[in-house]
């Protein structure tokens, strides 16, 4: 029981840290988490606004998660999109 509550605080810090980092570094961003896509533990999807290249945005996001992996050992999966306005 120790362990998966342990997991859980992990999981939480990692997504917080991320949620904090992107929207520093990408301002206007919405970020919202999604079901698991496969064996991630967590998957958000980031909608990317007009003003940042999705690419840059996806790029930051990947480097961002591939960080906290090391971490906390912990998988998260960015979803970048940008939904039309």
């Amino acid at each position: 029981m120790k362990t998966a509550t342990s997991d859980r605080i992990l999981l939480a810090d990692a997504v917080a840290e991320l949620i904090e980092t992107l929207h520093q570094k990408y301002p206007g961003i919405k970020t919202k988490p999604v079901p698991p896509v496969e064996d991630e533990d967590f998957t958000l999807e980031v909608d990317v606004p007009k003003t940042f290249s999705i690419e840059e945005v996806e790029k930051g996001c990947h480097s961002e998660c591939i960080r906290l992996e090391d971490k906390y050992d912990i998988y998260i999966l960015p979803l970048v999109t940008r939904k039309a306005a």
